[in-house]
């Protein structure tokens, strides 16, 4: 595994957001801010203050701790994402969850462990081994 590091700057209006392209295969650590979506595959750990969102297509295996995650294609790993977790129609995640929020749309599946924290109610710990919106 490569220990390069990948950074980029919040995009300025009207900009796309940094992109893993749909043949695109990222290896290593992406760090960034603002947001980013991933259309192809991505493996080793991601880092971020921002959004990413993991495009239909997309897999992605790393262990993940960013502000909000959007999931439409398939994640496995380690997640903590500090605002919310939203997985769509479609979205797959196998990992272990901790978010104060999730949006589990129909036909979206988490299987793992999800840790739900709220400032004032304390922490809520769900073994999702296969749960699903169906």
């Amino acid at each position: 595994m490569s220990d390069e590091i990948v950074e980029s700057q919040i995009p300025a209006a009207g900009e796309s957001p940094v992109v893993v392209g749909a043949t695109g295969n990222f290896e290593g650590l992406l760090a960034f801010w603002g947001l980013a979506r991933v259309e192809g595959r991505v493996r080793g750990e991601v880092s971020a203050d921002g959004t990413l969102e993991v495009g239909p297509d997309a897999v992605v295996h790393a262990r993940i701790e960013v502000d909000a995650l959007v999931v439409e294609g398939l994640v496995e790993g380690d997640v903590v994402a500090r605002e919310r977790v939203e997985v769509r129609a479609g979205g797959r995640i196998t990992a272990s969850v901790a978010t104060p929020r999730l949006v589990l749309a129909e036909g979206g599946s988490l299987e793992g462990r999800l840790v739900m924290t709220a400032a004032s109610a304390g922490t809520t710990t769900i073994d999702a081994s296969s749960a699903s919106a169906a």
